[in-house]
């Protein structure tokens, strides 16, 4: 973190157009969660590191067990247990938290309708989407969206 914070501040006295800026500032986002993404994942297998990736990569993907397992050649029961024993999460509660966490984001930064929302987290029915969402957050997504905006005003 240290050498890449440092090769970084150096590059940034250089720059020297706002467009150097924006590029160099999409660049900087991409490594420094480059860095975060391999320093949690360090201590998972090889097969758990790309079932999470493939999950983070696309969440309205088919992020079934028999498709993620299906992937990498091994069998869904293997999967289900290894992935079980290195996250203590099941393969649904691990989806299940990723889809829930990117609705509150979607919710809480942009005027997108909660159908919209659903279909963006791989949730296509959004009565079972609020169902979900209200089981994990203890609010419907309309509550969500409501008490978000009204607490960013304090």
């Amino acid at each position: 973190l240290d050498s890449l914070s440092s090769s970084f501040a150096v590059r940034i006295e250089a720059l020297a157009s706002h467009t150097d800026h924006f590029e160099f500032m999409l660049e900087m986002f991409r490594a420094y969660c480059r860095l975060v993404r391999k320093h949690t994942m360090q201590g998972l297998s090889p097969i758990v590191r790309k079932a999470v990736l493939m999950i983070d990569s696309d969440l309205s993907a088919n992020l079934s067990l028999a498709t993620l397992a299906e992937a990498q050649n091994v069998s869904s029961g293997y999967l289900a247990t290894i992935f079980k024993k290195e996250t203590d999460k099941t393969v649904s509660e691990y989806i299940r938290e990723k889809r829930v966490g990117q609705a509150k984001h979607l919710l809480s930064t942009t005027n997108l309708q909660v159908q919209t929302i659903a279909i963006h987290c791989g949730i296509m029915d959004v009565q079972y989407f609020t169902k979900v969402f209200k089981k994990e957050t203890g609010k419907t997504p309309k509550e969500y969206r409501e008490y978000t905006k009204n607490n960013q005003n304090l």
